[in-house]
């Protein structure tokens, strides 16, 4: 972090505002959870397939142990 430091004046803003001001320190931290959060949510969405047949053969051809998680 230190080559960071030396280096950056982007960092050493950062690290100053996040350290002067809990509103920007809370706003930072928010922003950081929250974006990778909803790009994650938004994967997942769009990754998710419904599929009814597909399903239906997935689950035809799954292991007994699968299918017994799938129960629980």
């Amino acid at each position: 972090m230190s080559i960071l430091w030396e280096k950056s004046e982007t960092w050493r803003w950062m690290v100053r505002k996040t350290r002067d001001s809990k509103p920007f320190f809370f706003a930072f931290a928010t922003v950081c959870g929250v974006v990778p959060g909803l790009i994650g949510y938004g994967v997942m969405q769009f990754t998710n397939s419904h599929n009814q047949q597909l399903e239906t053969q997935l689950r035809h051809t799954a292991r007994p142990d699968s299918l017994a998680a799938h129960l629980l």
